[in-house]
């Protein structure tokens, strides 16, 4: 038998088709006074609410409570009438109480001569593209040999720190950390030994930090340690002596015992550098020093000391 087509159709049962056609998304109709008035299919399953379960109250339920008591739902709403449209990209809440990424907009309900009569809002789940964008951008800071944070996102905590540094009236040390015979390692282990003992490494480092502090791989065999709320120079040489034991101990690679050690170079916020780019550069100095010196050491920057005419740089 066939339907009654679009024309038998009164305004009501039309307009419920028209919001039931795109099942994929959510599409919530409310009154001035954010009230949910309509309810379509695809609401139904990305929210977990029946037409009957949610129609009459307010679609603030469907914000998290953090975004409630932050007066988001009224906000979207007065952007909403203001500009036109606005973007509702956040974290929703489902009937059973679970989180999803909203990804939509909501638009005001005019009528042809301009009365306004409501919001409609349509919503996606985007929840699978939103995790999936954060592991990217997580993954962009982070080394993927070690676990450690990379080169970028030191420069991006160096900023931080630096920033914090000086509204507390504290010092902020920046280790360059360099290990020595680590080619030796690298050529007679291979780049699996050589890969091992970077970990091991990493792991040692990280034992005798404190959760406050910031250790980072570079690339290579440097790796690089922020360490924030020194009042004197003695807290940075404390933590760079325990740097240079943790590293001096033999790994085991393949039954045999590989031995580096650690050069340290140091520059110190605010006297060393006020700058991200300024305190590399001054540590990388510090770093040549301690390396010209014999290695197995730590060396502060001192103002006055020139750039090196060879040695390792930070690129």
């Amino acid at each position: 038998m066939a339907g009654v087509g679009i024309a038998g159709m009164d305004a009501r049962e039309l307009t419920q088709a028209l919001l039931d056609s795109p099942g994929s998304h959510a599409i919530v109709v409310t009154d001035l006074t954010g009230k949910v008035s309509l309810w379509n299919r695809g609401a139904v399953r990305i929210f977990g609410y029946e037409p009957d379960e949610i129609v009459g109250h307010d679609a603030a339920q469907l914000f998290v409570p953090d975004d409630r008591r932050s007066g988001i739902p009224r906000l979207e709403m007065r952007q909403a009438r203001k500009d036109g449209c606005a973007g509702d990209f956040r974290w929703h809440l489902r009937k059973d109480g679970e989180v999803f990424w909203g990804d939509g907009m909501m638009y005001p309900v005019l009528s042809r001569t301009g009365e306004h009569f409501g919001y409609m809002k349509i919503v996606r789940d985007a929840t699978e593209q939103k995790l999936l964008e954060d592991e990217h951008a997580r993954l962009a800071y982070v080394d993927p040999l070690t676990g450690l944070p990379n080169r970028a996102e030191l420069y991006r905590r160096l900023v931080d720190m630096t920033a914090s540094s000086q509204r507390h009236d504290e010092l902020l040390f920046l280790h360059l950390i360099d290990l020595d015979g680590f080619k030796e390692v690298n050529d007679s282990f291979g780049h699996p030994g050589g890969d091992k003992l970077l970990r091991e490494m990493a792991g040692r480092m990280r034992e005798v930090l404190r959760d406050t502090d910031l250790l980072a791989r570079l690339g290579g065999d440097e790796f690089a340690v922020l360490q924030p709320g020194g009042h004197s120079l003695e807290a940075g040489a404390i933590v760079a002596e325990k740097l240079l034991h943790a590293l001096a101990c033999p790994v085991d690679i393949d039954g045999k015992p590989a031995q580096v050690s650690g050069s340290i170079g140091i520059s110190v916020y605010p006297d060393g550098g006020t700058h991200a780019e300024q305190l590399v550069s001054n540590a990388d100095i510090a770093l040549y020093q301690a390396k010209a010196a014999g290695r197995n050491r730590y060396h502060f920057f001192e103002p006055g000391l020139g750039p090196p005419t060879t040695g390792p740089r930070m690129q």
